[in-house]
């Protein structure tokens, strides 16, 4: 499906928020967008009428330029903003987890930060012992910060003692954990080498964890079957990954290579060249 809004754009367009009302239905196994409006806390439109229909096990990666959409379509899926027209159709917020490219690290116990926002009491209330939690820990390649921090009941200052990859997995083992229906995965792989990145995205479908995933690497696009495309002019593209886009992006990026297969890697790689100039 391709869809255009009508030219709109962050520059050119804004929205009275009095004249327009959305409504949210919570219902299991699918998030879908209806003709909802992508609105800045600044009325600023940056997609007029967005649309698309999402079920468990079609995961999605997201292409942008920065500032143009994605941020505000999570915000609106967390209910962080207000919806201002349309139809947002979600589970209950308990099977929906955001992982950030930056971490949240509680006070408290190594455990603590995988299991957050979790007790220890209510992780073995989930048959969680510290023995599953290694097997988290295996996954995500962290299972040597056991030995290393002094044990599960170990209490640091934990921004400061992990690497930022180190953290980026400790979330990702916490997401494993938690095993919610829909992932929102904002650059948090950032710092994880490829191929711990590619067992980890193997792991969270084979989980049952359906992905929504924002990365400048068009390594992730082989673990996805829909491409979620912003302009930055308040346009959009909502299409299904075709065979090609898959296995030539899966075999690196050499030669031989389509006009099409080039496009779609300089659309997800787009935002990287934004975020150099911008640091």
């Amino acid at each position: 499906m391709v869809a255009k809004a009508d030219g709109a754009s962050s520059q050119s367009t804004s929205v009275n928020t009095n004249d327009l009302k959305g409504r949210v239905v919570t219902q299991d196994g699918v998030i879908i967008f209806d003709k909802v409006p992508i609105v800045t806390p600044n009325n600023d439109v940056l997609v007029k009428e967005l649309s698309f229909k999402i079920t468990r096990g079609a995961d999605v990666i997201i292409a942008e330029p920065n500032g143009c959409g994605k941020s505000s379509l999570f915000r609106i899926l967390g209910d962080l903003w207000p919806l201002f027209g349309g139809t947002v159709t979600k589970p209950h917020p308990s099977k929906l987890f955001y992982v950030p490219q930056k971490p949240y690290l509680a006070l408290g116990t190594f455990r603590d930060q995988v299991i957050y926002p979790d007790t220890k009491q209510q992780a073995l209330a989930k048959g969680f012992t510290d023995k599953k939690l290694v097997e988290l820990l295996s996954v995500v390649h962290l299972g040597y910060l056991i030995d290393r921090e002094g044990g599960w009941d170990s209490v640091q200052d934990w921004a400061d003692v992990l690497s930022g990859g180190e953290k980026q997995r400790v979330a990702m083992a916490r997401l494993f954990y938690h095993r919610p229906q829909f992932a929102i995965l904002d650059e948090c792989t950032s710092a994880v080498s490829i191929d711990v990145e590619g067992i980890m995205y193997e792991h969270a479908r084979q989980s049952g964890i359906t992905l929504f995933t924002v990365s400048h690497r068009p390594s992730l696009i082989r673990y996805h079957e829909y491409l979620l495309r912003f302009d930055g002019e308040g346009n959009y593209q909502f299409r299904k990954l075709g065979k090609e886009d898959v296995q030539q992006t899966a075999f690196g990026f050499g030669h031989g290579k389509t006009k099409k297969i080039r496009k779609l890697e300089d659309d997800v790689a787009e935002g990287e060249d934004a975020d150099t100039e911008n640091s």
